[in-house]
C-alpha cells in the first residue's frame, strides 16, 4: 500500500474519531467506535485512473467503473461513485472527477432535464448525511452545468434515506461494500 493511501486512511480514522482539528463538521457528528473491520475497510485501493476495489457484498476485490448507467423503463439513472468523486467528508469534487463528467454526459440528449440526487451510507446523523448529500448533488450539478449548459438541472440530497444496498448485515454487523454503494450521486434523465 502506498504511503498516499495510507495518510489517507489515517485522516477517514481521525475524521471518524471526531478530530475538530482536522474539520469542521457541517453539524454535530455521532460518535463512532472504530473498530478493527472499519480498520481493514478504511482503505480502497486504486487499481487504475478511475477504478476502485474494495468489497462488495461479501465479493472482495471486485472492481467497479466511477459511473454505471441504470435503466428502469425509460427513465436512465447515471449512478456516480462518491468514493471516486468526493474525498472522505467532502463535497468538493476532486480534479480527475469533473474531467470524467463530460464524457459521462455524452449520452443525455441536448437540452433535456436532469435530476442531480445526492446520497450517503448511514453512517452519522441524519440532518449531517442530509447536508452533506445535498452539497454533493450541487457539486456535480455545478460542474454539469459547466459541461452541459443545456440541461435543466434540478438537485435533491437524500442523505441516507433511500440505500440501493443493505448497510448492515444480517446478523447486525457493519457492511462496507454496501455502504459504499450507498454513498453516491444520481444523474437521472428520460
Amino acid at each position: 500500500m502506498t504511503t498516499f493511501f495510507r495518510v489517507i486512511a489515517t485522516l477517514v480514522l481521525l475524521l471518524l474519531a471526531g478530530v475538530p482539528a482536522l474539520a469542521a463538521p457541517p453539524s454535530e457528528p455521532e460518535a463512532v467506535t472504530v473498530t478493527d473491520a472499519m480498520l481493514r475497510d478504511a482503505t480502497f485501493p486504486i487499481n487504475s485512473p478511475g477504478d476502485a476495489t474494495f468489497p462488495l457484498n461479501g465479493i472482495e476485490d471486485a472492481t467497479i467503473p466511477p459511473s454505471t448507467t441504470v435503466v428502469e423503463g425509460n427513465t436512465k439513472t447515471i449512478r456516480l461513485v462518491s468514493d471516486i468523486f468526493f474525498a472522505f467528508d467532502s463535497a468538493e469534487l476532486n480534479p480527475a472527477a469533473i474531467a470524467k463528467l463530460p464524457g459521462i454526459m455524452e449520452a443525455i440528449p441536448q437540452g433535456n432535464k436532469v435530476e442531480v440526487n445526492g446520497h450517503t451510507d448511514s453512517i452519522g446523523s441524519d440532518s449531517y448525511n442530509l447536508t452533506l448529500s445535498q452539497n454533493r448533488s450541487k457539486a456535480v450539478a455545478s460542474a454539469l452545468a459547466v459541461a452541459r449548459p443545456d440541461l435543466k438541472i434540478i438537485t435533491h440530497g437524500y442523505g441516507k434515506a433511500k440505500p440501493v444496498a443493505p448497510n448492515t448485515n444480517p446478523d447486525g454487523s457493519d457492511n462496507p461494500g454496501g455502504r459504499a454503494q450507498n454513498r453516491r450521486v444520481d444523474i437521472v434523465y428520460q
